[in-house]
């Protein structure tokens, strides 16, 4: 039966799986801040968390996900103050 698959909030109520009501929606995913990053805030997002799984890799233990902290704990473990 068309519709007992929809979302409560579906205006429409003839979607044939729950899937298809959604799609309809055209939900997107929601960025931090509420807009899509540009695209250099996405690369500098992308290195440092790379950077974060090299460190782990590495056998670190980095205290957050930040260059600053990334950097410190690179630091500690080569003996530097």
């Amino acid at each position: 039966m068309a519709g007992e698959h929809c979302t409560s909030s579906c205006r429409t109520r003839d979607h044939e799986s729950f899937g298809e009501c959604v799609r309809s929606k055209r939900v997107n995913a929601m960025w931090l801040g509420g807009e899509q990053p540009s695209a250099t805030d996405q690369k500098r997002f992308d290195r440092t968390n790379q950077e974060f799984r090299q460190a782990v890799k590495d056998g670190l233990n980095p205290t957050s996900v930040s260059d600053r902290a990334i950097h410190a704990a690179y630091e500690q473990a080569s003996g530097g103050s």
